[in-house]
């Protein structure tokens, strides 16, 4: 599975793993603050459905048609005013990721001033065909009074944690990395601000977990290392990175989190075959060794500059047939390359008796070679070598 399809299929995963965390806190409020009351009374009955659907209170279709009719109710009251309440009480913020209906739904909350009715999942209706169209078009309709309110209070968790959701939905992917970092200043401590940030900043950067996301992941794994979509993002950059193992614990430690029988864990378990699959009778078709920079080039290239090392059969196409992408930071390098990290399951490593290590350093990111690359090539070796040299010397003309 790739990268791309990855970091798609957790916008629908990560609702599994999220849990609420205590934001608003029972206190005083005057007229201005009904916003974060109102916000509390509703967040909680978002949450009261989520534990409900992972209990098993709720079937997957009541939740969704749950849902559904709580944010349309929420949409058509925004903008309506109410006398303001004396105090509120303690209220949790769920924090749940979801593709579209959670920044629509944030926003709603945000804005929305008045009071909630009960949810009777026996008589709601599902969604029209084109709903998604329209939430889309709502979101971009009531970002500017969401921008607007920060600007205003930009000391405000709450208000960041919706705008990077809504641009996330909305695939403004760099606008929402922004969001998030500003969040991150706010709650330095929070893991789950950093696994969503990363996830911002993977899709900001081309849709890839090397360099600053994975830094950000092993932040959230540091303050929770039990986070769940921190976990499982860890397990695609690791396995982005070449390291199939590493994927393999993460995703092993978040499926021991998950009931057996969630779609979550399911994903999970055939990430997981997958990967066994993959590296398994693998041990004879690989080849290990260590990159090195030379003494001459040490300091040239920036530590975040981009490392390729792959393999290039001797005799047959010169297309990569394993490779790994890593940073300049990362040197002296340890590698091996298998049909794990194959470009293509019909040119995989293993079906080549020889090849050729290539280690390449690209400032501009790109895998095809460009003028200024730093590069070292290996002599040729044969399938199940070990301990191969491979030392970056040359510079590209």
């Amino acid at each position: 599975m790739t990268t791309f399809i990855a970091l798609s299929a957790l916008m629908a995963l990560s609702a599994a793993f999220i849990i609420a965390l205590p934001l608003l806190r029972g206190r005083q409020v005057s007229a201005p603050a009904q916003d974060a009351a109102n916000v509390a009374i509703y967040t909680d009955q978002q949450a009261e459905l989520e534990t409900d659907l992972m209990q098993g209170v709720l079937s997957q279709a009541q939740f969704d048609l749950a849902k559904h009719e709580l944010e349309r109710r929420l949409l058509q009251d925004v903008g309506a005013v109410t006398e303001p309440t004396a105090s509120v009480k303690t209220a949790r913020w769920p924090g749940i990721v979801v593709a579209l209906m959670a920044p629509l739904l944030a926003i709603g909350l945000y804005l929305k001033i008045g009071s909630p009715h009960a949810l009777d999942p026996a008589a709601l209706k599902p969604p029209a065909a084109d709903a998604m169209i329209t939430q889309l078009q709502q979101v971009e309709a009531l970002l500017p009074k969401l921008e607007q309110r920060l600007q205003a209070q930009p000391d405000d968790p709450p208000g960041w944690d919706m705008l990077g959701k809504s641009y996330m939905a909305l695939e403004r992917y760099p606008e929402a990395a922004k969001a998030y970092a500003k969040l991150a200043e706010l709650q330095p401590h929070e893991a789950q601000v950093f696994a969503d940030y990363a996830d911002a900043q993977a899709m900001a950067q081309g849709q890839t977990l090397t360099g600053k996301p994975s830094e950000l992941i092993a932040q959230a794994l540091k303050l929770d290392p039990a986070n769940g979509k921190a976990l499982y993002l860890a397990g695609y950059a690791a396995q982005e990175a070449g390291n199939q193992k590493a994927a393999m614990a993460h995703w092993e430690k978040l499926l021991a989190q998950l009931p057996p029988d969630s779609e979550g864990a399911a994903v999970l378990r055939q990430n997981l075959a997958e990967l066994k699959q993959q590296t398994a009778g693998q041990a004879g078709a690989s080849v290990s060794g260590q990159v090195r920079l030379a003494a001459t080039l040490q300091g040239k290239p920036a530590p975040q500059d981009t490392l390729f090392v792959f393999a290039r059969a001797v005799e047959g196409p010169k297309m990569p047939l394993a490779m790994l992408r890593v940073q300049v930071k990362d040197l002296p390098l340890n590698f091996t390359l298998d049909d794990s990290t194959a470009m293509s399951p019909q040119m995989k490593l293993s079906n080549f008796p020889e090849v050729v290590i290539v280690a390449r350093i690209s400032k501009s990111g790109a895998a095809v070679p460009q003028p200024g690359d730093l590069e070292g090539v290996s002599a040729p070796v044969k399938l199940g070598a070990k301990n191969i040299a491979v030392e970056i010397s040359k510079k590209i003309q």
